[in-house]
Protein backbone atom coordinates (compact mmCIF):
# COMPACT_ATOMS: atom_id res chain seq x y z
CA UNK A 1 0.00 0.00 0.00
CA UNK A 2 2.80 2.61 0.49
CA UNK A 3 1.51 6.07 1.39
CA UNK A 4 -1.82 5.04 0.18
CA UNK A 5 -1.80 6.54 -3.64
CA UNK A 6 -2.85 3.54 -5.82
CA UNK A 7 -5.23 2.81 -2.86
CA UNK A 8 -7.07 6.44 -3.22
CA UNK A 9 -7.07 5.70 -7.10
CA UNK A 10 -8.73 2.40 -7.02
CA UNK A 11 -11.24 3.94 -4.14
CA UNK A 12 -12.09 6.94 -6.60
CA UNK A 13 -12.56 4.42 -9.38
CA UNK A 14 -15.67 2.44 -7.23
CA UNK A 15 -13.54 -0.61 -6.69
CA UNK A 16 -13.24 -2.11 -3.36
CA UNK A 17 -9.77 -3.06 -2.34
CA UNK A 18 -7.95 -4.85 0.08
CA UNK A 19 -4.72 -3.32 0.81
CA UNK A 20 -1.20 -4.81 2.40
CA UNK A 21 1.89 -3.38 4.15
CA UNK A 22 4.27 -4.01 6.22
CA UNK A 23 5.20 -0.63 7.64
CA UNK A 24 3.37 0.08 10.93
CA UNK A 25 3.56 3.46 10.45
CA UNK A 26 2.37 3.97 6.81
CA UNK A 27 -0.39 1.87 8.40
CA UNK A 28 -1.89 4.05 10.77
CA UNK A 29 -1.66 6.60 8.70
CA UNK A 30 -3.21 4.86 6.12
CA UNK A 31 -6.08 3.67 8.75
CA UNK A 32 -6.69 7.67 9.85
CA UNK A 33 -6.85 8.72 6.28
CA UNK A 34 -9.22 6.06 4.87
CA UNK A 35 -10.87 5.71 8.40
CA UNK A 36 -14.16 6.41 6.19
CA UNK A 37 -13.96 3.47 3.70
CA UNK A 38 -12.61 1.21 6.36
CA UNK A 39 -15.69 1.65 8.84
CA UNK A 40 -17.83 1.45 5.54
CA UNK A 41 -16.05 -1.87 4.36
CA UNK A 42 -15.03 -0.85 1.07
CA UNK A 43 -11.01 -0.88 2.09
CA UNK A 44 -9.20 -3.86 4.48
CA UNK A 45 -5.50 -3.12 5.30
CA UNK A 46 -3.55 -5.83 6.33
CA UNK A 47 -0.38 -4.46 8.30
CA UNK A 48 1.81 -7.74 7.68
CA UNK A 49 4.58 -8.57 5.62
CA UNK A 50 4.47 -11.02 2.95
CA UNK A 51 6.78 -13.88 3.02
CA UNK A 52 7.10 -17.99 2.42
CA UNK A 53 6.21 -18.41 6.21
CA UNK A 54 4.36 -16.90 9.03
CA UNK A 55 6.59 -15.57 11.61
CA UNK A 56 8.52 -12.50 12.16
CA UNK A 57 11.30 -10.62 9.73
CA UNK A 58 13.52 -7.81 9.93
CA UNK A 59 11.88 -4.97 7.64
CA UNK A 60 14.59 -2.44 6.29
CA UNK A 61 13.12 0.86 6.54
CA UNK A 62 13.86 3.73 4.43
CA UNK A 63 14.31 6.95 4.48
CA UNK A 64 13.07 6.87 1.53
CA UNK A 65 10.07 4.56 2.50
CA UNK A 66 9.25 3.58 -1.10
CA UNK A 67 12.31 1.45 -0.88
CA UNK A 68 11.51 -0.66 2.18
CA UNK A 69 12.42 -4.21 1.83
CA UNK A 70 13.07 -7.82 2.74
CA UNK A 71 15.67 -8.42 0.50
CA UNK A 72 18.74 -8.25 0.91
CA UNK A 73 20.35 -7.63 -2.54
CA UNK A 74 18.07 -5.02 -3.00
CA UNK A 75 18.80 -3.29 0.10
CA UNK A 76 22.88 -3.36 -0.28
CA UNK A 77 22.04 -1.96 -3.94
CA UNK A 78 20.15 1.20 -2.47
CA UNK A 79 22.42 1.42 0.63
CA UNK A 80 25.47 1.41 -2.11
CA UNK A 81 24.55 3.35 -5.05
CA UNK A 82 21.84 5.63 -3.85
CA UNK A 83 23.38 6.38 -0.20
CA UNK A 84 19.87 5.36 1.27
CA UNK A 85 19.90 4.99 4.74
CA UNK A 86 18.05 2.11 6.70
CA UNK A 87 16.30 1.38 10.28
CA UNK A 88 15.19 -1.87 10.94
CA UNK A 89 11.80 -3.18 12.55
CA UNK A 90 10.83 -6.56 13.72
CA UNK A 91 7.47 -7.11 11.53
CA UNK A 92 5.20 -10.47 11.42
CA UNK A 93 4.78 -11.97 8.13
CA UNK A 94 2.13 -14.41 6.12
CA UNK A 95 1.81 -16.50 2.98
CA UNK A 96 -0.16 -14.54 0.32
CA UNK A 97 -2.18 -17.13 -0.56
CA UNK A 98 -3.03 -16.87 3.35
CA UNK A 99 -4.17 -13.26 2.35
CA UNK A 100 -6.28 -14.77 -0.85
CA UNK A 101 -7.62 -17.56 1.28
CA UNK A 102 -9.53 -15.11 3.78
CA UNK A 103 -10.43 -12.30 1.48
CA UNK A 104 -10.93 -14.35 -2.01
CA UNK A 105 -9.22 -13.35 -5.44
CA UNK A 106 -9.14 -10.07 -6.95
CA UNK A 107 -10.18 -8.62 -10.07
CA UNK A 108 -6.89 -6.86 -10.30
CA UNK A 109 -3.48 -8.16 -8.28
CA UNK A 110 -1.29 -4.85 -8.49
CA UNK A 111 2.49 -6.08 -6.92
CA UNK A 112 4.97 -4.33 -5.86
CA UNK A 113 7.14 -5.06 -2.78
CA UNK A 114 10.73 -4.58 -3.32
CA UNK A 115 11.90 -8.29 -4.01
CA UNK A 116 9.39 -10.41 -2.81
CA UNK A 117 6.89 -9.67 -5.63
CA UNK A 118 6.87 -13.60 -7.06
CA UNK A 119 5.86 -14.92 -3.87
CA UNK A 120 2.55 -13.56 -4.83
CA UNK A 121 2.57 -14.59 -7.95
CA UNK A 122 3.59 -18.09 -7.02
CA UNK A 123 0.64 -18.34 -4.55
CA UNK A 124 -1.90 -18.07 -7.22
CA UNK A 125 -1.04 -21.55 -8.06
CA UNK A 126 -3.14 -22.58 -4.80
CA UNK A 127 -5.76 -21.25 -6.07
CA UNK A 128 -8.55 -22.17 -9.47
CA UNK A 129 -9.59 -18.62 -9.42
CA UNK A 130 -7.24 -16.05 -11.30
CA UNK A 131 -7.80 -12.46 -11.23
CA UNK A 132 -8.22 -11.00 -14.48
CA UNK A 133 -5.29 -8.85 -14.57
CA UNK A 134 -1.80 -8.59 -12.77
CA UNK A 135 1.11 -6.35 -12.86
CA UNK A 136 4.17 -6.52 -10.81
CA UNK A 137 7.41 -4.72 -10.72
CA UNK A 138 9.71 -6.78 -13.26
CA UNK A 139 13.13 -7.82 -13.13
CA UNK A 140 13.77 -6.36 -16.56
CA UNK A 141 14.53 -3.13 -13.75
CA UNK A 142 16.54 -5.31 -11.26
CA UNK A 143 20.14 -4.48 -10.80
CA UNK A 144 21.20 -6.31 -13.16
CA UNK A 145 18.44 -7.64 -14.83
CA UNK A 146 19.08 -11.74 -14.65
CA UNK A 147 17.97 -13.09 -17.55
CA UNK A 148 16.33 -16.31 -15.55
CA UNK A 149 14.30 -13.72 -13.00
CA UNK A 150 12.73 -12.06 -16.48
CA UNK A 151 11.87 -15.45 -17.87
CA UNK A 152 10.37 -16.92 -14.43
CA UNK A 153 8.18 -13.86 -14.41
CA UNK A 154 6.84 -14.97 -17.94
CA UNK A 155 6.61 -18.49 -17.39
CA UNK A 156 5.30 -18.60 -14.39
CA UNK A 157 2.30 -15.88 -15.38
CA UNK A 158 2.03 -18.52 -18.65
CA UNK A 159 1.25 -21.42 -16.37
CA UNK A 160 -1.28 -19.88 -14.53
CA UNK A 161 -3.40 -18.96 -18.00
CA UNK A 162 -2.06 -15.42 -18.44
CA UNK A 163 -1.84 -14.77 -22.31
CA UNK A 164 -1.27 -11.40 -23.07
CA UNK A 165 1.47 -8.86 -21.68
CA UNK A 166 3.03 -5.62 -21.90
CA UNK A 167 5.81 -3.85 -20.30
CA UNK A 168 4.66 -0.55 -18.41
CA UNK A 169 7.30 2.59 -18.06
CA UNK A 170 6.42 4.20 -14.47
CA UNK A 171 7.88 7.02 -15.34
CA UNK A 172 5.26 8.50 -17.64
CA UNK A 173 2.09 8.58 -15.93
CA UNK A 174 1.58 12.05 -16.82
CA UNK A 175 1.49 11.36 -20.70
CA UNK A 176 -1.41 8.98 -19.78
CA UNK A 177 -5.05 10.57 -18.77
CA UNK A 178 -7.34 8.41 -18.01
CA UNK A 179 -10.09 7.27 -20.84
CA UNK A 180 -13.61 8.98 -20.72
CA UNK A 181 -15.82 7.00 -20.81
CA UNK A 182 -13.70 4.59 -18.37
CA UNK A 183 -12.87 0.77 -19.21
CA UNK A 184 -12.56 0.21 -15.66
CA UNK A 185 -14.79 1.53 -13.03
CA UNK A 186 -15.44 4.84 -12.66
CA UNK A 187 -13.50 7.56 -14.47
CA UNK A 188 -11.02 8.56 -11.58
CA UNK A 189 -7.90 10.75 -13.04
CA UNK A 190 -4.71 8.57 -13.08
CA UNK A 191 -1.95 11.40 -13.25
CA UNK A 192 -0.92 11.62 -9.62
CA UNK A 193 -1.68 7.49 -8.94
CA UNK A 194 2.12 6.19 -8.41
CA UNK A 195 1.20 3.02 -10.41
CA UNK A 196 -0.92 4.29 -13.11
CA UNK A 197 -4.06 2.84 -15.39
CA UNK A 198 -4.38 -0.78 -15.11
CA UNK A 199 -6.92 -3.86 -16.76
CA UNK A 200 -9.13 -2.52 -19.92
CA UNK A 201 -7.27 0.74 -19.48
CA UNK A 202 -3.62 -0.20 -19.36
CA UNK A 203 -1.97 1.82 -21.78
CA UNK A 204 0.07 0.04 -23.96
CA UNK A 205 -0.93 -2.74 -26.41
CA UNK A 206 -1.55 -6.01 -25.22
CA UNK A 207 1.00 -8.60 -26.73
CA UNK A 208 1.89 -12.34 -26.94
CA UNK A 209 4.47 -13.99 -24.70
CA UNK A 210 7.06 -14.15 -27.83
CA UNK A 211 6.64 -10.49 -28.67
CA UNK A 212 7.21 -9.00 -25.29
CA UNK A 213 10.40 -12.08 -24.68
CA UNK A 214 11.87 -10.01 -26.82
CA UNK A 215 11.16 -6.61 -25.77
CA UNK A 216 12.81 -8.42 -22.64
CA UNK A 217 15.71 -8.68 -23.67
CA UNK A 218 15.86 -5.26 -24.89
CA UNK A 219 14.89 -3.76 -21.48
CA UNK A 220 17.67 -5.85 -20.02
CA UNK A 221 20.06 -4.46 -22.28
CA UNK A 222 18.85 -1.24 -21.38
CA UNK A 223 19.28 -1.57 -17.59
CA UNK A 224 22.61 -2.90 -17.62
CA UNK A 225 23.62 0.12 -19.84
CA UNK A 226 21.98 3.02 -18.29
CA UNK A 227 19.88 1.72 -15.26
CA UNK A 228 20.98 1.66 -11.51
CA UNK A 229 23.64 -0.62 -10.84
CA UNK A 230 23.34 -2.10 -14.49
CA UNK A 231 26.10 -4.62 -15.33
CA UNK A 232 27.61 -1.92 -17.75
CA UNK A 233 26.91 1.36 -15.82
CA UNK A 234 30.13 2.48 -14.69
CA UNK A 235 31.58 2.09 -18.34
CA UNK A 236 32.52 4.60 -20.89
CA UNK A 237 29.94 3.74 -23.62
CA UNK A 238 27.20 3.70 -20.55
CA UNK A 239 28.15 7.07 -19.38
CA UNK A 240 27.46 8.46 -23.27
CA UNK A 241 24.34 6.01 -23.84
CA UNK A 242 22.96 8.47 -20.48
CA UNK A 243 24.41 11.34 -21.52
CA UNK A 244 22.34 10.47 -25.07
CA UNK A 245 19.33 9.56 -23.73
CA UNK A 246 18.64 12.75 -21.34
CA UNK A 247 19.38 14.60 -24.77
CA UNK A 248 16.84 12.79 -26.89
CA UNK A 249 14.30 12.17 -24.23
CA UNK A 250 14.52 14.58 -20.98
CA UNK A 251 14.26 12.20 -18.84
CA UNK A 252 15.82 9.41 -16.76
CA UNK A 253 15.31 6.09 -17.33
CA UNK A 254 12.48 4.92 -15.42
CA UNK A 255 11.14 1.39 -13.81
CA UNK A 256 9.12 -1.27 -15.56
CA UNK A 257 5.67 -3.15 -14.58
CA UNK A 258 4.56 -6.14 -16.45
CA UNK A 259 1.00 -5.97 -16.82
CA UNK A 260 -0.61 -9.28 -17.69
CA UNK A 261 -4.39 -10.51 -18.80
CA UNK A 262 -5.84 -13.35 -18.33
CA UNK A 263 -7.03 -15.87 -21.32
CA UNK A 264 -10.98 -15.27 -20.82
CA UNK A 265 -10.07 -11.09 -20.33
CA UNK A 266 -9.22 -10.56 -24.02
CA UNK A 267 -10.83 -7.68 -24.84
Amino acid sequence: MHTGEDTAFYLAKGFDVVAVEANPLLVAAAERQFADEISTGRLRVFGVGIAQTRGTLSLAVADNTEWSSFDREMIERNSRLAGTAYRTMEIPTVPFEDILGEVGVPRYLKIDIEGFDMLCVTALHQFTDRPDYVSLESAVSGTVAPAADVFDELAQLWALGYRRFQYVDQLRHAERPAPHPPREGDYADASRSHSGLFGQEAPGRWRSVGFVLAWAQLLRAQQNLTGMGGRWSYTKHAKLARAARRAMLRRRMGWYDLHAQLGHAER
